[in-house]
């Protein structure tokens, strides 16, 4: 018998087969003791509740397995176009660093389901009410989280946005007024779009209790804000881990990788010589 337990909020689920290779999914259910019920792990199949209240198990959402942290690292990093095989400079405030196109993670109906999961169950943790997109690459991956926790979901407007509307308002979607809220994002360095969503869902009356991301990249920040470095905090992967996974399939040449973090950890100064070391390598 399918038993829940309220420690771990997790009902597994194993009298139950895939019949079908849909994103819905059909099962098939077997009496106890049933000669013909196929032999299936503890990990094939998992009912996951809602991220606030209690639920009935057959209330339940049901979701593909959790993928292992790594194996959901590994297959963002390899997501075709998100890691650009050169070195290049995202502005002239920053080290000379891979740019990732993050948002070459929403292709794949697929990876971005498994990712919303993962939010999904770091909203649960948190009890939080209501997932915000940051405005606009946080928008899809947040709309994803929302969809598999069943929670409400919003965006907030990137910081001095001035839309059609005379007094348009910094939150579009779910009211966030008085309740616990998840922001949303692709990655997070030195914090400071952290910061100024959070100021703005505030200023909301929104109590924004964590931060969701694709990828970390405070390590290899030089300045990290307050905001960023205090709020619970939860990523896919970091940066660091990205280029290693993607120079690990075949996406960076090793030397280009080595070079890289060398100058990404080391902090190469501007007029460094290994900088033309680098940019031959790429």
């Amino acid at each position: 018998m399918n038993t829940y337990d309220p420690i771990d909020n997790i009902v597994r689920l194993h009298t139950a087969r895939r019949t079908d290779t849909d994103v819905t999914m059909q099962l098939e259910l077997f009496p106890a003791g049933d000669p013909q019920q196929p032999a299936l792990s503890s990990s094939s199949l998992e009912l996951v509740p809602a991220a606030t209240g209690f639920r009935a198990p057959g209330q339940l959402q049901l979701f593909e397995p959790l993928y292992g942290s790594e194996e959901l690292a590994t297959r963002l990093a390899t997501a075709p176009g998100l890691v650009r095989a050169g070195a290049s400079r995202w502005d002239g405030g920053r080290t000379p660093i891979h740019p990732l196109s993050m948002e070459s993670a929403y292709a794949d109906p697929r990876l971005l389901r498994d990712l919303g999961a993962r939010g999904a169950r770091f909203a649960r943790e948190l009890g939080v009410d209501v997932v915000v997109g940051a405005e606009t690459a946080g928008v899809p991956l947040a709309a994803s989280v929302a969809l598999a926790g069943r929670l409400p979901f919003a965006f907030v407007r990137k910081p001095g946005y001035r839309g059609h509307e005379l007094d348009e308002p910094p939150v579009r979607g779910a009211e966030v007024a008085g309740r616990r809220v998840l922001l949303v994002d692709d990655a997070v360095s030195s914090g400071t779009a952290v910061e100024r969503f959070t100021a703005a869902l505030a200023g909301a009356g929104a109590e924004v209790v964590g931060v969701f991301v694709l990828v970390d990249m405070r390590e290899v920040a030089a300045t990290v804000t307050s905001v960023a470095a205090t709020l619970p905090t939860e990523s896919v992967t970091t940066y660091l881990q990205v280029l290693s996974l993607a120079a690990a399939n075949g996406l960076l040449d090793p030397a280009v990788h080595e070079l890289s973090v060398d100058a990404i950890v080391n902090n190469w100064s501007e007029h460094d010589p290994r900088w033309d070391l680098l940019h031959m390598a790429a």
